[in-house]
């Protein structure tokens, strides 16, 4: 669908990205890199995360009301959130629109253009992303971007 760049990237690079974000450790790590890149970039990473869960419950063939619950949930944190800005991903607002007047269709497609949307721009960052991990020891990554995060902190101070 898109002729982007991101998608001219092997299907190994894009299957290693999806494994990587299926993974606590490494998608928590991810999570905290792109904290420094972007406000949104991070909540890219957990609603991701959360849109699988959603699917994950709508193959399960739960409760309806429970799938309904799991929808208002990811709405209200990431579409239409009390906290400013509503938008809390970066997704045209046109898809939040389409995402809120869909909001009482069930099934697993409800978010699938968001995800895509999200999934390409988190994408951008992986090769960024996997070069600052290789050059890090794997158990003093999220030690060494917590450093970075207090660096940026007391220089906006």
């Amino acid at each position: 669908q898109h002729v982007d760049t991101q998608w001219l990237s092997s299907p190994s690079d894009i299957i290693a990205f999806r494994q990587a974000r299926l993974n606590p450790v490494t998608a928590k790590e991810f999570q905290c890199f792109l904290s420094l890149r972007g406000d949104l970039l991070e909540n890219g990473v957990l609603f991701w995360q959360e849109v699988q869960k959603y699917k994950d419950l709508c193959h399960s063939h739960c409760d309806e009301a429970i799938v309904q619950k799991k929808i208002t949930a990811i709405i209200d944190r990431f579409i239409n959130s009390a906290v400013p800005p509503a938008l809390q991903i970066d997704i045209p607002a046109a898809q939040a629109k389409k995402i809120l007047e869909h909001r009482k269709e069930l099934g697993p497609y409800i978010f699938r253009e968001a995800q895509m949307t999200v999934f390409a721009l988190l994408f951008k960052f992986w090769p960024k992303f996997c070069k600052f991990r290789s050059s890090a020891d794997s158990d003093k990554i999220l030690l060494a971007l917590e450093r970075e995060r207090s660096k940026r902190m007391r220089k906006k101070e």
